[in-house]
């Protein structure tokens, strides 16, 4: 498998791009873990408009700022929303090992139990908050149930 290619971007809000890649994919991406943790990444800290000035460089193996003199790795962009997403698997297979039916998911996240089964069937996307509460459920409970 070779590096992660960016095809397109476009900035949604604070430290977040909508990615197109390369082979078809499509990801929603927070940079804010990189942003906010460097310090080469100040100038973008300190001036939010510049932020919205993102490009992609390279044909596509970065995203930079240019005028900042400053960029983030399309695979760190990949290893970042693979951190930040789940697929519809991955979350079957957390819900069951933290003992979890839909509907105690369902109340768990106040969110409809068809939401639930739509992102265990990965007919939907699992939205971020709930990737990092599942994960965060794991880690407070040791892993499983």
């Amino acid at each position: 498998m070779g590096l992660p290619l960016l095809r397109s971007i476009r900035v949604l809000n604070l430290y977040r791009i909508a990615t197109v890649w390369q082979d078809g994919r499509k990801s929603e991406v927070d940079l804010a873990p990189q942003i906010l943790r460097y310090a080469i990444y100040r100038p973008l800290r300190e001036n939010l408009e510049a932020f919205k000035k993102a490009e992609i460089l390279d044909d596509g193996v970065a995203v930079g700022w240019p005028d900042h003199d400053v960029d983030i790795s399309a695979d760190s962009i990949a290893a970042l929303g693979r951190a930040q997403t789940m697929t519809g698997a991955e979350f079957r297979d957390r819900l069951k090992r933290l003992g979890l039916s839909f509907d105690a998911a369902a109340v768990t996240f106040d969110i409809s139990r068809r939401q639930i089964a739509y992102y265990s069937a990965g007919a939907k996307p699992v939205p971020r908050h709930v990737v990092l509460a599942l994960r965060g459920f794991e880690a407070e409970l040791g892993g499983v149930r």
